[in-house]
């Protein structure tokens, strides 16, 4: 079975690579980037199984990249969440940095179960 791509957008490149790392241990396939741009522009060209974007973010390119991820290319967003929940954006689910690593797997992974699912019919 071929690893899960996961598109990691995270301003901070400490957190990055700590959250990349933790994604990889768990058999990920994870691409890094640093700015709502690069993500924006790989989502484009590649497909990816799920985005993980950081909060510390503007709200606006948060709420950005989440619409052309889930429109455009139908790939679930994990939001990894500060102090306030960003209601705003939608993402497809959400977590809270103090959650740390263990919190964001259970989620991720939870998130992709969901995703595999067959859609009831309307």
């Amino acid at each position: 079975m071929p690893k899960r791509q996961i598109l990691c957008i995270s301003f901070d490149r400490a957190v990055s690579e700590n959250r990349c790392s933790s994604l990889e241990d768990a058999g990920y396939d994870v691409t890094a980037v640093t700015n709502i741009q690069d993500g924006l522009e790989l989502l484009n060209r590649q497909r990816f199984d799920a985005v993980i974007l950081g909060h510390r973010f503007s709200a606006e390119e948060k709420y950005l990249l989440a619409v052309d991820a889930k429109e455009k290319m139908d790939t679930p967003v994990l939001l990894v969440c500060g102090a306030t929940s960003d209601s705003e954006i939608p993402a497809t689910r959400r977590v809270y940095a103090l959650e740390g690593n263990t919190g964001l797997l259970s989620e991720l992974s939870e998130m992709l179960a969901a995703a595999a699912r067959p859609k009831a019919a309307a």
